[in-house]
């Protein structure tokens, strides 16, 4: 069961006159309510702030509702339903305005940059940031294997978004960006799942300092840790991220290997046939093995015309693997040719990846 409550305090506005309204989610923040949500309407008067709490057993949502005759606040109480990712999206739900922010309730963002993140939303970014990360952005006081965490963390997200800070609790968006978008919250990593599923590419990065929480237990657990792998792992699957499509290429061309040498070895060994000839057929076959494989699992591109992307990718494969010979022949003299190999297989493979991700089964429209 859930139950919205309280009513816009302070001066009164109208619905027009709220420009933003910000979204913080709760468990356990009574001794942090009151002095967010000053500095929040300090910093931005024409707001609402919408509390999403998890039944809190602190008094938060009590505390909430004794300062809504001052300021504009109002709380939302879950009793059933948990955790960070959800509350968001049900404050998105309750907000009566397009634009919405979102912050953590300890304190640790700086809500005196929330202007700085309206703003530029309002001047047509899809997401703006607050970023831990970028130049002039900062930490207080994080233990090490916390700063470990967070960047290990970062370099996960990279593939997924060009973000510097995908895991931040503060930002702004437009939350009708998220209609017709299927999300998969989980965790603590809202921000994350937005970016990847909706494919942003309008951002804006604002640098904060991030304190250490004002009051109250901190969330970072190793479930909360447990549970991003986990998100991270999904966001790969569904979205068939890069490294996933480098790892299923390279099974593709690890299979093709074994076939290419059993058809060799069939035709020239068992059936007689010429080296020569026997070694092209093995080729042919195995790389239009690949070449299904890689448009159906690799790349998921069904839709690829059959005709016009096996040329390219037969071109592509026959490229890559001059590029290989040639390699090896301008290193086998200066290095060990075992080596020179190595990397002709490693700079030739690549040619070929490139050349089915952005040519043969190049997404169109």
């Amino acid at each position: 069961m859930t139950s919205p409550e309280g009513v816009r305090g302070g001066t009164p506005g109208t619905e027009t006159q709220v420009r933003a309204t910000v979204v913080v989610p709760t468990y356990n923040e009574a001794d942090n309510v009151e002095p967010l949500v000053r500095r929040i309407s300090a910093a931005l008067p024409e707001v609402e702030i919408v509390f999403v709490d998890d039944a809190s057993n602190d008094g938060t949502a009590d505390r909430v509702r004794e300062i809504s005759a001052r300021y504009p606040v109002r709380v939302v109480v879950r009793t059933e339903e948990r955790g960070l990712s959800t509350a968001v999206l049900r404050g998105f739900q309750e907000s009566r305005t397009d634009i919405c922010v979102v912050i953590d309730a300890d304190l640790s963002h700086p809500p005196e940059k929330i202007p700085e993140l309206v703003k530029a939303v309002e001047d047509g970014a899809q997401v703006a940031v607050g970023s831990r990360y970028m130049p002039g952005g900062d930490i207080d006081e994080w233990p090490l294997f916390r700063r470990f965490a967070s960047k290990a963390g970062t370099l996960l997200a990279r593939p997924l978004t060009p973000v510097s800070d995908p895991m931040a609790g503060f930002f702004c968006l437009r939350r009708s960006m998220l209609q017709g978008v299927e999300l998969k919250p989980r965790g603590f990593k809202i921000l994350l799942e937005i970016l990847s599923r909706c494919r942003v590419t309008k951002l804006a990065e604002i640098p904060i300092r991030f304190e250490d929480r004002a009051a109250g237990q901190s969330k970072f657990s190793p479930r909360e840790r447990k549970e991003f792998l986990r998100q991270i792992w999904t966001l790969y699957t569904d979205l068939n991220a890069w490294p996933l499509r480098v790892a299923k290429f390279l099974v593709t061309g690890g299979t093709g290997s074994l076939l290419h040498l059993a058809i060799l070895w069939t035709l020239h060994s068992k059936l007689g046939l010429l080296l020569q000839l026997s070694n092209a057929v093995a080729f042919t076959c195995a790389m239009t093995s690949n070449y299904s494989i890689n448009r159906i699992w690799t790349f998921r591109a069904r839709m690829a015309p059959v005709a016009t992307s096996y040329v390219v990718y037969a071109v592509g494969a026959i490229g890559g693997w001059a590029v290989q010979s040639g390699i090896l022949e301008l290193l086998k003299t200066r290095i060990h040719y075992l080596l020179a190999a190595a990397a002709g297989i490693v700079v030739g493979t690549l040619f070929t990846f490139l050349t089915s991700q952005f040519v043969a089964f190049r997404k169109r429209g």
